[in-house]
């Protein structure tokens, strides 16, 4: 193996190319993708990693302590620590920590901090060209690392580093400790050395897997609700979907809007008890029986109550039980007829183009649960300025401290808002309840408005 003095320079004033000299484990593309892929290049230090370097210093008693990424042109310090040695006496190399790091005299104060650094002037290639450990009792005398730049520039005598790994072990970096005399590591150093490292592949893995369950949950989230909403002629329909936290869990929110035929239009907002995988079950067991209740029935009783002898036969051992509000929405020459029934949900709010704002429907029984729902159809004709409003209850239990933003807050938006367009008014409501929130809901807000418009003063 060639040592990194043979790759500093090329040519007299020449810099070399920074993988001369290396194998071809540095530059191989399968790694590098996999370099990329774990995300912390030219990020900034994060505790998961501070924490291990902090411990590797201390319980190895090296002056510096880093976790590297390298790709194929650098190596870039994710992490870096030291301690004091057990002399008390500040060590040469000196100390980085969230502080800052102090200038030593003798050593390049830049190269000290700058956390982006020249394949050359690290140890770190040769962990990927052994794909193994590498262990260096004294930097100086040894053929490997003699003449690296690392050594005068951090003072490092003696070196030993472990490859990190990502989740499909591909080498995306190195996890090392340096002193700054010469020193024999002993097998416990080494021990807590590799240990240190596997728990550093270990976040990298734990990153990985949460960023494809986000996805996928998202992705999964994404099924269960309608890609757009359909253009119906003289109605207003506008649906807004915010789900809670970083998305990373599936939760029960969801809504669809449907033709039940040339004159009908299907509208329903649910609310599925609890979260992942189960819920995402029942979700998608009640957007498609509803749907197909909705090709037989015009009833939103009725096809609620299909819905909930579903629940109860298709999923008896399940402990999901759901609420929604259904709408079937039917064309008159006067405006719409909608006819509501809500099954345990939150109030449906109604605002009369003249201003006023009142729950309407009957409050049935929550579905999956009993046999009989208690579910009761309420008509309700619509105007023009006439506005419907359903949501989850991500909206009114959104919480600032102890305090819920809760129905009352709701409905004077509402009405305070005047005669807006619906994806005015979910809009409103959304950026009120986040704001409440402080930008941080506890629960997936669903939102969604259907009216007729007011005419031309319809803003």
């Amino acid at each position: 193996m060639a040592s990194l003095g043979a790759v500093e320079r090329g040519p007299v004033g020449e810099r070399a190319h920074p993988l001369q000299g290396y194998g071809t484990r540095v530059a191989d593309p399968i790694r590098l993708a996999a370099v990329h892929a774990c995300g912390l290049l030219d990020t900034d230090p994060e505790e998961p990693f501070d924490r291990l370097t902090r411990l590797a210093s201390m319980m190895l008693d090296a002056p510096l302590a880093f976790l590297t990424v390298v790709d194929d042109r650098r190596a870039f310090v994710k992490s870096q620590a030291g301690v004091e040695s057990q002399a008390g006496v500040e060590s040469q190399a000196g100390v980085e920590s969230q502080a800052g790091v102090e200038s030593q005299a003798g050593l390049d104060p830049v190269a000290r901090t700058d956390r982006r650094r020249p394949l050359a002037e690290t140890f770190c290639p040769l962990v990927i060209d052994a794909a193994g450990p590498l262990v260096v009792s004294d930097t100086a005398s040894d053929t490997r690392t003699r003449g690296n730049p690392m050594s005068a520039t951090l003072g490092v005598a003696a070196w030993a580093g472990y490859p990190i790994f990502s989740p499909d072990r591909q080498i995306v970096g190195v996890f090392s400790v340096a002193d700054t005399h010469p020193r024999p590591w002993t097998a416990r150093d080494l021990t807590v050395l590799e240990t240190l490292s596997e728990a550093a592949s270990g976040e990298i893995a734990l990153r990985a897997t949460l960023a494809r369950a986000t996805e996928l949950a998202r992705t999964l989230q994404a099924s269960l609700l309608p890609p757009r909403l359909p253009e119906v002629p003289g109605l207003d329909l506008s649906a807004r979907y915010r789900p809670a936290g970083t998305g990373s869990q599936v939760l029960g929110d969801f809504f669809d809007v449907f033709h039940t035929g040339p004159a009908g239009l299907g509208v329903v907002l649910g609310d599925v008890a609890g979260k992942g995988v189960e819920a995402a079950r029942v979700t998608a067991l009640a957007h498609y029986t509803i749907r197909a209740a909705a090709s037989r029935s015009t009833s939103p009783a009725a096809i609620l109550g299909q819905l909930n002898t579903a629940l109860l036969t298709q999923r008896p051992d399940s402990e999901r039980f759901l609420t929604a509000a259904y709408l079937d929405v039917r064309k008159e020459r006067s405006g719409r007829r909608v006819t509501l029934c809500s099954a345990g949900h939150t109030p449906v709010l109604l605002r009369r183009a003249q201003g006023d704002v009142r729950p309407v429907g009957v409050h049935g029984l929550v579905l999956g649960v009993f046999d009989d729902a208690d579910l009761v159809d309420t008509p309700i004709r619509l105007r023009r300025g006439d506005m419907l409003l359903l949501y989850t209850d991500g909206v009114t239990e959104a919480r600032r401290g102890r305090e819920q933003y809760g129905d009352e807050r709701l409905r004077s938006l509402v009405g305070a808002l005047g005669p807006v367009s619906a994806d005015r008014l979910t809009a409103a409501v959304e950026a009120e309840v986040l704001d409440f929130a402080e930008g941080s809901p506890h629960d997936d807000i669903a939102i969604l408005a259907l009216g007729l418009p007011s005419g031309p003063g319809h803003r």
